[in-house]
């Protein structure tokens, strides 16, 4: 008996040390354009009371979650995750974030764009970058809070996600963020 509870408890570990190696972005070909073109998702795991809405993640190609029993035309306030192919290996997180914000400052020409503490994640890879967004021109999206960070697949290719989270009403943001913070220390 007691070998059987030693072997349990080996094949155990060794399955939690496959799934610990597990590829947290995975890749896909689409047709586009008479071509195909790669395209990434995180594998994910939606915060406790949110869900991925299927239609909305498959009609905006980004992965988009909302409170359950809500769907994306009616959420108060949801979350996407965009994966982007990390090409400049030299390019740090810190200026892909600043890159990235510049442009949304470019074309949001009122937009607040406001550093936040980073959130360490619990699977040991760098933490979050975070940033607060007002965006008064853009009623859809007004209020948004944004996460930069590094993931990578099976192969060790290495890839930026952009998680935000987005609402008109900035009460909505501020009840779900623990929501949102809970799924940035997850992945």
């Amino acid at each position: 008996m007691r070998h059987l509870r030693l072997l349990g408890v080996t094949l155990a570990a060794l399955v939690a040390a496959a799934g610990a190696a597990q590829a947290e972005v995975q890749k896909f070909m689409n047709t586009c354009d008479g071509k195909l073109c790669p395209s990434y998702q995180l594998v994910l795991t939606p915060p406790d009371g949110w869900a991925v809405d299927q239609d909305a993640t498959k009609k905006n190609k980004v992965q988009i979650m909302v409170p359950k029993g809500k769907n994306y035309a009616n959420a108060p306030a949801l979350i996407y995750v965009q994966v982007f192919y990390h090409r400049d290996k030299q390019q740090t997180l810190e200026n892909f974030a600043e890159v990235s914000n510049g442009r949304w400052r470019a074309n949001v020409r009122d937009a607040k764009v406001a550093e936040l503490p980073a959130v360490a994640r619990a699977n040991g890879k760098p933490g979050f970058l975070r940033f607060a967004f007002e965006n008064p021109s853009k009623k859809q999206q007004a209020y948004e809070l944004g996460a930069f960070g590094i993931d990578s697949d099976q192969d060790g290719n290495e890839f930026v996600l952009d998680v935000v989270m987005t609402g008109a009403d900035k009460a909505a943001l501020d009840r779900a963020e623990k929501d949102y913070i809970a799924f940035l220390k997850a992945h």
